[in-house]
């Protein structure tokens, strides 16, 4: 209608003067034809709310002073349906519609934008709910198969793509509060906080990280699975990106020296990505640039172990970090994170070089450039903010 206006303006003009009207006012049919439409909107907007109830049960909340609500489980026998106009279609916007099979039944989600995201979403969703439902039906005879099979639904690269949002494990399990042990780890670089819940944070740094590779899942003792394995593109599309650092800045080349950690810190530029990531109680958790990623644990260098090598070969701008020795670096740096140990996986980094190239964890510190084409893992960092939920007892852990 808008663009009808627009287009025939002069008509719109013409019948202004044949009414005796002003032209500057001859706008003011087509904004008495929209008032219906945005009054519509706006009553739906502030009538009707959807929820999803611990990824288990969609509510429909309808009404304005009094309030009709219902609710339906989300479970495989509900089928979902989905109809666009022309306008919804040009506008990502349509009528999703849950049933279980007779008319009665049935729930609508009027103007629900990007409708083919929320209904992927809820497929999960379903999915998730059916195993645990056929999880709770297994017999005792087997103990360690029914362990498996009450691990958290784990996350996909799919489900990140299409609903723009991901976790550790839908349904994770979390200690409460005041259950938590944090366990302090001492380092030269700075305390190192085991937060009891997945999380590692290091106040020197003001960093906070989730301990195993995105693709595992939380327990509530330790993570499970198998990391997610994805090209540098899709991590940095999915979970951020930062600036560019070339080989020509700093003196260390193909590796992360201080003045090439300097050059990809978050403050010098740092595009979000487009999934949100739900963990350990928090929602800005993010791809960590290179000079980061160098400072996740305790510094440990491929060539840290040969004794010449720190007098001869180190570029100088390294020097101070190789005084502690290979082997507390590396029982530290596993301590804190055994799952990335466990699994082997290399790291993707937020920070690109250039050239089909981008800077990446490979099994030694600090980070070193890896052709994007590559399949590795991520793991993720947020800031420290001081609002943060401590463990109520912290104790000092001695690693050997």
């Amino acid at each position: 209608m808008t663009g009808l206006w627009f287009v025939q303006r002069e008509l719109f003009d013409g019948l202004a003067q044949r009414l005796g009207i002003p032209v500057e006012l001859s706008g003011l049919g087509l904004a008495i034809a929209l008032l219906p439409i945005v009054a519509g909107v706006a009553y739906h907007r502030y009538t009707h709310a959807y929820e999803i109830e611990n990824g288990r049960k969609l509510r429909l909340l309808a009404g304005f002073i009094s309030r009709v609500k219902r609710e339906f489980p989300l479970t495989d026998k509900v089928q979902t349906d989905m109809g666009q106009t022309i306008a919804g279609r040009l506008l990502n916007y349509g009528t999703i519609a849950f049933w279980t099979g007779d008319d009665r039944s049935r729930l609508e989600w009027r103007n629900a934008p990007d409708p083919d995201r929320i209904i992927a979403f809820l497929d999960e969703l379903k999915s998730s709910v059916s195993e645990a439902s056929g999880d709770r039906a297994t017999t005792h005879s087997d103990a360690l198969s029914q362990d498996v099979s009450r691990m958290p639904a784990p996350p996909t690269l799919k489900e990140a793509k299409s609903t723009r949002h991901t976790h550790f494990g839908r349904a994770a399990e979390y200690k409460e509060l005041k259950d938590m042990v944090a366990k302090r780890i001492t380092t030269p670089f700075g305390d190192y906080v085991d937060n009891d819940d997945g999380t590692v944070s290091h106040s020197a740094s003001g960093l906070m990280w989730l301990r195993a590779p995105w693709g595992m899942v939380w327990t509530g003792q330790g993570f499970s699975g198998e990391p997610i394995l994805m090209r540098w593109g899709d991590a940095v599309d999915l979970f951020g990106c930062g600036e560019a650092v070339g080989y020509n800045i700093g003196g260390t080349f193909a590796y992360m020296g201080h003045e090439k950690r300097a050059a990809s810190a978050f403050e010098n530029g740092y595009k979000k990505g487009k999934c949100i990531i739900d963990a350990a109680g928090y929602k800005d958790w993010r791809l960590p640039t290179a000079g980061e990623l160098s400072r996740f644990a305790p510094f440990l260098h491929k060539h840290a172990g040969e004794d010449t090598y720190l007098e001869t070969r180190l570029p100088a701008d390294e020097e101070s970090d190789w005084w502690w020795k290979i082997g507390a670096s590396k029982a530290h740096f596993e301590r804190l994170y055994p799952e990335l140990f466990g699994t082997g996986v290399r790291l993707w980094t937020a920070t690109g070089l250039g050239g089909g190239l981008a800077w990446a964890y490979d099994g030694s510190m600090p980070a070193g450039d890896h052709k994007t084409g590559g399949a590795m893992g991520v793991m993720f960092v947020r800031r420290l903010t001081g609002g943060e939920l401590h463990a109520p007892k912290t104790i000092d852990e001695e690693v050997s």
